[in-house]
């Protein structure tokens, strides 16, 4: 998996327009796809070791992390990462018998990047449904997820020029795959190994250009919501050099907090940030300490009434 994750301008204006470059998708009723019909069009074959009676691979919900040793998933909540060919297998709707759901895609990252054409098709197999998505950037990655109420949901990664991300969400059940929304990042490199806590990348602009991380969980309504407000930094952590004096919100071990005055040529590394407010940052001797920031348009940002720039000799903002 690639390791950055944010969402270009061009998907940005696509979200606007209807979606991160989703079209209304085209609904027909036909089996799915089977191994030997993807071998045979050239299709990478399932890599499961289970297979179903027309010879697909065949994935349950409890393949996914339900109920784990560790016990990170509630009882009924399971999430598989599926690969192309294979079969997901569950009880979509409660009636107590089980659907499928499998899916293939055509385009931008099937045999490497396409930025020319920068699209793909998803075709989503569920039920006896089958239904096309075309979806703006590159395949990425695939996870179906159960909640603990039942619900089921398709969290389709794409990948988008210079290293960023998006995650289109479907909502699945036996008679209809619903759009939910495409959304900024990705899911971290560990996937989801609990439906309720996992990690969320995305692209931070905020006294510079950085990947930060934070908790989130499959919300009532299938999206993803934040358990947390803050994000941690964990990528190009270039040191910010004060170019006058700046003050600062001291964090003292004790939890106890003080305003204090930095000297000019003080190096501050981006640590944890709420991407709108403030950016909290190091020393060099491990002072943790916090920079307020204020904006109108959510691109430039103030420090004291007083522009960014005039405070630090280079923000690392991308382009």
């Amino acid at each position: 998996m690639r390791r950055y994750a944010w969402v270009t301008a061009v998907c940005l204006a696509a979200l606007m327009a209807g979606g991160c470059g989703n079209q209304a998708g085209q609904e027909t009723k036909q089996n799915s796809v089977s191994v030997s019909e993807s071998a045979a069009s050239g299709e990478p074959e399932a890599k499961s070791d289970d297979v179903g009676s027309d010879g697909d691979a065949v994935k349950e919900a409890g393949d996914g992390l339900e109920n784990d040793e560790e016990g990170k998933n509630e009882k009924g909540a399971s999430a598989v990462k599926l690969e192309e060919g294979e079969i997901y297998r569950d009880d979509l709707d409660g009636d107590a018998s089980e659907e499928e759901v499998s899916f293939s895609f055509e385009g931008d990252g099937k045999n490497g990047h396409d930025f020319e054409n920068y699209k793909y098709i998803l075709t989503l197999n569920y039920g006896e449904h089958v239904k096309q998505f075309e979806i703006l950037g590159g395949y990425e990655a695939t996870w179906i997820i159960r909640t603990k109420s039942g619900g089921h949901y398709l969290y389709q990664e794409s990948y988008h020029e210079d290293g960023l991300y998006s995650v289109t969400v479907f909502r699945v059940s036996s008679d209809e795959a619903v759009d939910l929304g495409c959304l900024d990042g990705r899911i971290g490199d560990n996937g989801i190994e609990d439906v309720n806590a996992f990690s969320w990348v995305e692209r931070i602009n905020l006294l510079g250009t950085y990947a930060g991380e934070r908790n989130v969980g499959v919300g009532s309504e299938g999206l993803p919501e934040a358990k947390e407000d803050a994000w941690t930094i964990f990528w190009d952590k270039k040191p910010l050099v004060l170019k006058q004096e700046l003050e600062v919100i001291v964090q003292n071990e004790d939890g106890s907090t003080e305003n204090r005055v930095l000297p000019a040529g003080t190096e501050l590394i981006p640590q944890e940030t709420d991407k709108e407010t403030y950016l909290d940052a190091e020393t060099s001797d491990g002072t943790r300490c916090r920079i307020e920031v204020e904006t109108e348009d959510g691109y430039t940002y103030m420090i004291h009434g007083v522009d960014e720039h005039a405070y630090f000799a280079d923000l690392p903002y991308a382009g």
